[in-house]
C-alpha cells in the first residue's frame, strides 16, 4: 500500500520492514517491482519511468528478468506491456522502450542492426495500437503507412516488409494488451 502510494518511499518502507534487503540493490527492486502481487501497475510503470540514478538502474535490472530470446517481436512487447503500465510521458516511455529494445536485440542477436532499431519498432508499435484500437482516432494508419513509417530504422537499413506488415496485422487484429491501475490486461 505504501509503495503504491509513493513508490520511493514505499521501497524505504519495505526495507525497514525487513521485507527487502536494506537499502534495496537496483536488482532487488525490479525482482520486488516484477514479481510482487499487489503492487499498482500505475506505481510500477512511473517509478520504472523515472530519470534518476536509482530508477534507471532498477529499469535495466528489471528489462533483465524478462527472457526474450526466440520470442516473437510483438509476443515479447505484450509480455513486457503487461507487467505495469506505460506512464503518460513521452520520456518515461522512451527510456522504458529503451530498455525493452536493448533486451530484446540483445536476447536476439541478427535480427537487428542495433538494438535502436527494436527500440524504434517497439515505440512505433505502441503507436500504432493507439492509432488501430483508438475510437477517436477516424483515419486509421494503413500497413504500407505502417512499413514506410519504418523505413531506415535498423542502422540505416529497412526491416523485411513482410515482418513489419506481419506485425501490423498482429497489432490490429489483437491490441497489445496494456495493464491497468489494478494490474488486470486492457486494450489501450
Amino acid at each position: 500500500d505504501a509503495f503504491n502510494r509513493d513508490p520511493a518511499r514505499g521501497l524505504e518502507r519495505l526495507a525497514s520492514a525487513g521485507l527487502a534487503p536494506s537499502p534495496p540493490s537496483p536488482a532487488d527492486a525490479a525482482a520486488l517491482l516484477r514479481f510482487c502481487p499487489g503492487l499498482s501497475k500505475d506505481a510500477v510503470g512511473d517509478f520504472l519511468g523515472e530519470a534518476d540514478a536509482f530508477a534507471v538502474a532498477t529499469l535495466a535490472a528489471f528489462g533483465e528478468t524478462f527472457d526474450f530470446g526466440g520470442a516473437p517481436f510483438d509476443a515479447a512487447l505484450r509480455a513486457f506491456l503487461s507487467a505495469f503500465r506505460l506512464p503518460g510521458e513521452a520520456q518515461k516511455i522512451s527510456r522504458i522502450m529503451e530498455v525493452f529494445g536493448t533486451r530484446y536485440a540483445g536476447a536476439n542477436p541478427g535480427l537487428f542492426a542495433h538494438a535502436d532499431a527494436a527500440y524504434v519498432l517497439g515505440y512505433s508499435a505502441i503507436m500504432l495500437n493507439t492509432d488501430a484500437h483508438n475510437a477517436q482516432v477516424r483515419r486509421k494508419m494503413t500497413a504500407a503507412e505502417f512499413v514506410r513509417n519504418n523505413r531506415g530504422i535498423n542502422g540505416g537499413a529497412d526491416l523485411p516488409p513482410a515482418f513489419l506488415e506481419a506485425l501490423y496485422a498482429s497489432i490490429v487484429a489483437s491490441p497489445l494488451a496494456l495493464a491497468t491501475p489494478d494490474g488486470a490486461a486492457a486494450a489501450a
